[in-house]
């Protein structure tokens, strides 16, 4: 894809079946598949508008947490059923941002103390 297509109104653009087709047309590309194209204008596209300044740069920032340090938290209701009963019980979950390891524990009452 030419990069001057960049500026191109929508309709002037240069599409996959055009590509395809100028390949065959004016440089007798033989072997040439129209999802070979497909793929190859994929990959390139944002790699175009990177270069030119216009796309966003593809960045991984790896997350880093001491141990012990972060976690994630969620409580709520649920209803299980123990001898035949159906009850309410408090549902408390954890897991460390470090490990993929979860903690769970369930409640009978909810309580705002510890011990």
């Amino acid at each position: 894809m030419p990069r001057v297509v960049l500026d191109a109104s929508r309709k002037q653009r240069h599409t996959v079946k055009r590509i395809f087709d100028r390949l065959v047309d004016e440089h007798a590309a033989e072997g040439v598949t129209y999802p070979m194209v497909r793929t190859c204008v994929a990959d390139r596209r944002p790699q175009i508008k990177v270069e030119a300044g216009r796309g966003p740069v593809n960045a991984f920032i790896p997350q880093t947490q001491r141990p012990g340090v972060e976690a994630e938290v969620d409580f709520g209701d649920v209803k299980v059923r123990l001898a035949g009963e159906l009850v309410t019980c408090h549902l408390f979950a954890m897991r460390l941002c470090t490990r993929a390891r979860r903690c769970t524990a369930s409640f009978s009452v909810l309580t705002s103390s510890v011990g």
